[in-house]
C-alpha cells in the first residue's frame, strides 16, 4: 500500500478534520432548533465533546505540519496506563518532538493561551499588589521556566497534547517515566477535560492538582516497577530543576509543590478507596484547594464575600482560596499557624481595577469561620504589612502605610470575621 509523504498527508488529515468539525457543529444546531425534545439536550452534550475532540486534534495537526515532528509512542506504554487506570484513549495520543531551547517559548505561548489576552499581565499585577510576588518578578517567563527547565517531556493543558525534547532518550527508564506521565495527562483530558465557562483560578489549580497528582502516582509506579534495572540514577536533571525552583518566589515554589504533592496525596486516598473513588473525584472534581490541603470534614458556615463598588475599571477577580491565603502568611517563619488560619477560611475574593491606564489599585477582603481566627489573622496581616512596606513595627489596622515604591497599604477589619486589604496609588 503506497504511503504518503507527511507534507501531502497533513493537509488532508486537516481538511478532514475540519468537514468533520463543520458538520457536527451543523448537527448540534439542529439539535438545538428541536426544543421539544428532552434527548436532545443528551445528543447535544455529546456532539460538543466531539467537536471539541476534533478541535483539539485539528490544533494537534497543524501544530504538526508547522514543524516539530510526531513522536512514535511505544504500545507497551499506552497499555500499561490504560490498564493502571481502568480507562481507554478515545482518540491515539499525540506526542510532539521539539528542540529542548524552543520547549520554554512553546511553554509560554501555551499560558497565554490558558488565561487569554492580556490574562497573565493583569495576574502579575495583581500578585504584585497583593504580595503574591516582588516587584522584578516576571510571571510568565517565571512559570514557564519551572515547567520547561529540564524537563524532557511537558503536556500541552490547552491542545490536550504532548511533547518531548530532542533530549528524550527512549531506552532510559527515567524518559520511559516522564513520558508516561504526559501520556496519563491526556489520558484525564479525553475523559475529564476542564468545564466550559469561566473558571476561577482557585478551581482550575484543585483540579490541575488532581490531575498532576493522578499522573505523579502513574510515574512512581513506573520506577517502583523497575527499581531493581535502573538501580541509583543520575540527579542532574532533577538538580537542575530543583535549583531553579529554589531561586524562585515562594508562592510560586508553593504553587508548585501543592501540585505535586497534594495533588498526589489526595490522587492516592482515592485509590487507596477504589478505583471508582478515583473516578468520581475525576468527574467531579474538587473546586477548592482547601480540598487538597486539608483531608477531614471542616465544618465551616455559608458565607460569601461580595467587593464593594470601586472606582474606574474592573479588570480581573479572583480568589486565592485557602492556598493562596497560606502562602501569603508562610513568610512569617510560623508556617503551621498560616495553615492553621487558611484551614479556617471560609471565602476570599480579590480585584485588580484601574482608575487609568497607568494606575491600577487593588482589594483583597478575606472571610472568616470566626472572630478568634479574624483575630488571629489580622495579627498575621498586619505583620505581612510592616515586611512589605519596610517598617519596623506592625501595621496599625485601618490606617494607610507608604510603601518603598511610593504606594499605600492599608488593612482593616471591616466586620468580626473578616479582614481586608487594599493597595492603591493614593491613600
Amino acid at each position: 500500500m503506497m504511503q504518503l509523504p507527511p507534507q501531502q498527508l497533513l493537509p488532508i488529515l486537516l481538511g478532514t478534520a475540519l468537514a468533520a468539525a463543520g458538520w457536527m457543529q451543523g448537527a448540534q444546531w439542529k439539535s438545538l432548533a428541536r426544543e421539544d425534545n428532552p434527548s436532545d439536550s443528551v445528543e447535544v452534550v455529546a456532539l460538543q465533546q466531539q467537536i471539541d475532540q476534533l478541535t483539539k486534534e485539528n490544533e494537534a495537526l497543524r501544530s504538526l505540519s508547522q514543524g516539530g515532528g510526531a513522536f512514535a509512542v511505544p504500545p507497551e506504554l499506552v497499555t500499561r496506563i490504560e490498564k493502571q487506570l481502568s480507562l481507554s484513549f478515545r482518540s491515539t495520543p499525540i506526542i510532539h518532538q521539539i528542540a529542548n531551547e524552543e520547549l520554554r517559548d512553546r511553554v509560554a505561548a501555551s499560558i497565554e493561551a490558558r488565561f487569554g489576552p492580556g490574562g497573565i499581565d493583569d495576574r502579575e499585577k495583581a500578585y504584585k499588589l497583593v504580595g503574591w510576588l516582588g516587584p522584578e518578578d516576571r510571571l510568565l517567563g517565571q512559570l514557564s521556566a519551572l515547567r520547561a527547565v529540564g524537563a524532557r517531556a511537558w503536556f500541552d493543558e490547552v491542545s490536550g497534547e504532548g511533547w518531548v525534547t530532542d533530549r528524550f532518550q527512549l531506552e532510559n527508564v527515567p524518559d520511559q517515566a516522564s513520558l508516561l506521565r504526559v501520556l496519563t495527562r491526556i489520558l484525564l483530558e479525553q475523559h475529564y477535560p476542564m468545564a466550559k465557562g469561566e473558571i476561577t483560578d482557585e478551581t482550575m489549580r484543585a483540579r490541575d492538582a488532581l490531575h498532576t497528582g493522578v499522573a505523579a502516582g502513574v510515574e512512581a509506579k513506573y520506577y517502583q516497577d523497575n527499581a531493581r534495572s535502573i538501580g541509583f540514577m543520575s540527579l542532574k536533571q532533577d538538580n537542575e530543576a530543583s535549583q531553579l525552583l529554589l531561586s524562585m518566589p515562594p508562592f510560586l515554589q508553593g504553587l508548585m509543590s501543592f501540585l505535586s504533592q497534594e495533588g498526589k496525596t489526595f490522587a492516592d486516598q482515592a485509590i487507596l478507596q477504589s478505583q471508582d473513588q478515583l473516578h468520581k473525584a475525576l468527574h467531579q472534581p474538587p473546586t477548592k484547594t482547601a480540598e487538597l490541603m486539608y483531608l477531614f470534614e471542616r465544618n465551616l458556615p455559608d458565607k460569601k464575600v461580595t467587593l464593594p463598588t470601586t472606582p474606574g475599571e474592573i479588570v480581573l477577580e479572583d480568589s486565592g482560596g485557602a492556598l493562596g491565603l497560606r502562602l501569603w502568611l508562610d513568610p512569617l517563619g510560623d508556617v503551621q499557624a498560616s495553615r492553621d488560619i487558611a484551614e479556617q477560611l471560609v471565602d476570599d475574593q480579590w480585584r485588580l481595577y484601574a482608575t487609568d491606564d497607568r494606575t491600577h489599585h487593588l482589594i483583597w477582603i478575606v472571610e472568616f469561620a470566626d472572630a478568634a481566627t479574624t483575630t488571629k489573622a489580622l495579627t498575621g496581616f498586619c505583620g505581612m504589612g510592616s515586611y512589605f512596606t519596610g517598617s519596623d513595627t506592625d501595621l496599625t489596622p485601618g490606617k494607610p502605610a507608604q510603601t518603598p515604591e511610593g504606594r499605600w497599604l492599608t488593612i482593616d477589619r471591616p466586620s468580626p470575621t473578616s479582614l481586608r486589604l487594599q493597595n492603591t496609588a493614593n491613600p
